[in-house]
């Protein structure tokens, strides 16, 4: 992996445009931009703020292998991997609960469609089911209310299962 490929993953797992680096460490968009492609390389006084504002060090950014020093039963720093580990889990958190709330929407708004159905039957045949909710038994109904349920319940199996992740903890 080149350098600019470890500076772009590294941006990105800071949720960071081009635009927000540069302004960060007082450069131009079109300045990170060549960094990331390899056309150009920064300077040893950019590259020290450009490991201070994304929290990782010149060894991780430049891709050397050098172990870490850390102070006697200290814990080890999460790194690179864990940062991009733990923003990928917050991005299917945030799917998983988007997908939830897209779901319950579909589900409210499939739950008035049995009132127009109701209404619908009364206009048409002069008789209906005094009851709405029989109406989720007809047709197509059941398959659509099953797969509706499918599309919550997946959503929050993303998001425990997220949770779970940024736990350290295998879903």
């Amino acid at each position: 992996m080149t350098f600019g490929e470890r500076l772009q993953q590294v941006r990105k797992a800071a949720g960071l445009s081009q635009e927000q680096l540069g302004d960060l460490i007082g450069m131009s968009r079109q300045a990170v931009s060549k960094w990331e492609t390899d056309q150009a390389a920064p300077d040893i006084e950019t590259l020290a703020r450009l490991c201070g504002v994304l929290g990782v060090s010149a060894d991780e950014l430049l891709g050397r292998e050098v172990p870490p020093r850390r102070e006697e039963n200290a814990p080890l720093s999460g790194g690179l991997e864990e940062c991009v580990r733990v923003n990928a889990a917050k991005r299917c958190f945030t799917a998983g609960w988007i997908t939830v709330l897209v779901g319950m929407v579909l589900l409210v708004a499939e739950l008035f469609s049995l009132l127009l159905l109701q209404t619908r039957d009364n206009e048409l045949y002069h008789h209906f089911y005094s009851n709405v909710l029989e109406y989720a038994g007809e047709g197509p109904m059941p398959v659509i209310f099953g797969i509706t349920i499918a599309v919550i319940a997946a959503g929050a199996a993303l998001a425990v299962g997220s949770i779970l992740v940024m736990r350290g903890r295998k879903p």
